[in-house]
């Protein structure tokens, strides 16, 4: 290593600060300053909010309330679109088993319930106040029936 570095401290060397130099700084600090209080207190202000640490993100419920006012009315329009296609898909009167059409199964599961003796009171379509053999030959003639007179 090479002894000419100027950078180099060497023992027994001390730092020497120019005279000039060492006045000057302790004339600085005897020196007071005047600072307004209100600089200083946006000064120590200012310093806190940086040195804070980050806090978690507050929820905002202000964004929710769209959301939840979107969700109220497609359920209301949900309801209102399956309440209308319920009424939409009102059975026959002979429609006994509920499929959406009056055919022969019709009877035939009327039949069976006569004979079994649980024939509801509600099947009773000819109005004579009992249900017997002539309602289930309506619901055989309602399905062998041809639309609007047809021919077959």
């Amino acid at each position: 290593m090479s002894t000419d570095d100027p950078n180099t401290r060497r023992d027994g060397e001390g730092l020497e600060a120019l005279p000039r130099l060492a006045a000057a700084l302790k004339e600085v600090s005897a020196r007071r300053v005047f600072v307004p209080p209100s600089v200083d207190a946006a000064v120590l202000r200012a310093a806190r909010e940086h040195l804070q640490p980050a806090r978690p993100r507050r929820f905002r419920w202000r964004f929710l309330f769209p959301a939840l006012a979107t969700a109220c009315v497609m359920i209301v329009a949900g309801y209102a679109w399956f309440a209308q296609r319920e009424r939409a898909h009102e059975f026959a009167r002979e429609d006994i088993n509920r499929d959406g059409k009056v055919d022969v199964l019709d009877a035939f599961q009327l039949a069976r319930e006569l004979n079994a003796g649980s024939a509801p009171e509600n099947r009773d379509l000819n109005g004579d106040g009992t249900v017997d053999h002539l309602d289930v030959e309506i619901v055989s003639a309602a399905a062998v029936k041809l639309p609007n007179g047809g021919r077959s």
